[in-house]
């Protein structure tokens, strides 16, 4: 079974070119916009972070009568939105961040993330003990696509390459990059920054509130719900972890992971 595939985009990406059974749509993020962008689909999957308005711009567009929309997914969705068959995903952090830029297609985070291969650097919430869920985007992706085919979809799906700590994954950073350096915040530090910084949109916030993501166990996905969800979901996909991803760099320095 395919899916056809429409992305709505703020711009043109010539990366999205030429890719068979996929289609762009330039959009604005206002509800007429998307209302034109998701006319005629069935289900719409979203990934974005931004704070606070396409988020409910989305849930006010696909919610309207006149449209096909049936289904949402997202990492993140309102509690009082009852319109739609929805779920909310849960992954944990994304893992991607191990390998150099070039072989992902996520952009930096600076201190937000862990793991800085650019900077040759770690900045560990926490102890750095805290497990944590870990999961490559790929994989989510790969995920997404089978759950589009369930027949019912629960109100949260857990997704997961498999549960570490930062301090696991620090020896295997150190075997690819020596001179890695590594620091540690705690999440009392994270949360006297968000008392600092009330703005929600401010920089220094959104750093802590990554921080303490992993540090307060946040991302520590429940070991049942993954596993059940796997077994009924996702059977097939084989779900990578940072060593994974750091083997296929090794293998092809292109590979984009």
């Amino acid at each position: 079974m395919g899916i056809d595939l429409f992305i709505l985009t703020r711009s043109i990406k010539p990366e999205l070119e030429n890719i068979q059974g996929v289609r762009r749509f330039v959009t604005d993020y206002s509800v007429a916009s998307i209302l034109e962008g998701i006319e005629g689909s069935v289900a719409l999957v979203s990934n974005i972070l931004d704070y606070p308005r396409p988020l409910s711009t989305f849930t006010r567009a696909s919610s309207k009568p006149r449209e096909a929309v049936r289904r949402a997914s997202a990492s993140s969705l309102p509690k009082e939105q009852t319109e739609l068959e929805r779920t909310l995903l849960s992954t944990g952090w994304f893992i991607d961040y191990v390998v150099p830029r070039r072989n992902r297609y996520l952009n930096d985070g600076g201190d937000a993330i862990p793991v800085n291969v650019a900077g040759q650097s770690m900045l560990i919430p926490g102890t750095g003990n805290e497990p944590l869920n870990m999961t490559a985007v790929r994989d989510v992706t790969r995920a997404v696509g089978k759950l589009l085919f369930a027949q019912s979809w629960e109100r949260y799906t857990y997704i997961s390459g498999g549960k570490a700590t930062w301090n696991e994954v620090v020896p295997l950073m150190k075997e690819t990059y020596p001179q890695m350096s590594v620091k540690y915040r705690s999440l009392a530090e994270y949360i006297e920054n968000i008392v600092a910084n009330p703005d929600p949109n401010g920089e220094e916030r959104i750093i802590s509130e990554y921080g303490i993501f992993s540090a307060s166990r946040a991302g520590d996905l429940p070991i049942d719900k993954v596993a059940a969800h796997r077994e009924k979901h996702f059977s097939g996909i084989k779900f990578r972890g940072p060593r994974e991803l750091l083997a296929e760099v090794e293998k092809d320095l292109e590979v984009i992971v």
